[in-house]
C-alpha cells in the first residue's frame, strides 16, 4: 500500500480512465459522481475508515464512467489492482479482505437502489444518515440533495422532520 494525500476538489478518477486501485480513506471525504448535460449526480460517498474506488472499473479493467473526487483534503492508503491481485494469489486469507470490500459495495448499492425506488425523500435521508454517520457535518447540503435525488430546497424542508 502507498500513502497518498490529495487536496480538496482533486480527482482520483475521471471518466474514460480505468479505476486501477482501491483506496482506504484514512482521513477526509470523497464522492463518486457522474455528470450529464452539465449536471452532477452523486452516486456514493466515502468517509473515513471506508474503501473508495470506481469499483466496477477496478474489477473489469474497463474505463470508469464517473469521477472520484475529494470533498476535503484527504489521506488515502492506495492498493493498486496489480498488488491486489498479487495479494490474492499469494494469500488465501486475503480473500476475506476482498469479500468484505465486495460485500460492502454491493450492500450499499442495493440499499440505495431500493430506497430510490421505494422510499420517500425523508426515508432516503434517514437511510443516508444511518449509512454515513456524521455526513451532514462533512458534505455540503447540495451534494447530499443530489445523492438523494432531490433539490437542495427540498432537503431543507425535510431535515427538520427527521
Amino acid at each position: 500500500m502507498v500513502i497518498q494525500t490529495i487536496q480538496k476538489k482533486e480527482y482520483l478518477i475521471t471518466p474514460g480512465k480505468a479505476g486501477d486501485f482501491i483506496a482506504f480513506v484514512n482521513s477526509g471525504v470523497l464522492r463518486y459522481f457522474i455528470g450529464k448535460d452539465g449536471s452532477e449526480y452523486n452516486i456514493d460517498f466515502h468517509l473515513e475508515a471506508t474503501f473508495a474506488s470506481a469499483y466496477s472499473s477496478f474489477l473489469t479493467g474497463k474505463p470508469a464512467i464517473g469521477y472520484l473526487q475529494a470533498l476535503e483534503d484527504s489521506q488515502l492508503l492506495m492498493l493498486s489492482k496489480k498488488n491486489y491481485d498479487a495479494l490474492l494469489s499469494e494469500n488465501t486469507e486475503a480473500y476475506k479482505f476482498a469479500k468484505f470490500i465486495s460485500d460492502d459495495y454491493f450492500l450499499r448499492k442495493c440499499k440505495r437502489q431500493t430506497s430510490l425506488l421505494m422510499d420517500s425523500a425523508i426515508e432516503r435521508y434517514r437511510l443516508l444518515l444511518e449509512t454515513y454517520p456524521g455526513i451532514e457535518q462533512k458534505v455540503p447540503q447540495y451534494q447530499i440533495a443530489s445523492y438523494l435525488g432531490i433539490e437542495p430546497e427540498s432537503l431543507s424542508r425535510i431535515k427538520p422532520l427527521t
